[in-house]
């Protein structure tokens, strides 16, 4: 029963944690994002660098890469 609880925790956090992903990438992929700070002056020389790309099957993979280990743990655990 509490292990049942435990992944159904887990999953719901994977979700929510794969919408706030999604929400991020909105984000950077939006053309209006606009610095914290707009009215701060860049520095001479400096020019204003586009976001990084936003590989959001990457994070997919490191979130699936993540339950696997702790569920490896897991198991670890109990067999001890």
């Amino acid at each position: 029963m509490i292990n049942q609880r435990q992944r159904e925790l887990r999953r719901a956090a994977a979700r929510a944690f794969m919408e706030s992903l999604d929400q991020l990438h909105d984000t950077l992929q939006s053309p209006e994002t606009q610095p914290a700070h707009p009215d701060s002056p860049q520095p001479k020389g400096l020019k204003a660098t586009p976001p990084p790309q936003f590989d959001l099957s990457t994070f997919e993979q490191a979130v699936a890469d993540i339950e696997a280990f702790i569920e490896k743990q897991k198991e670890k655990g109990e067999s001890s």
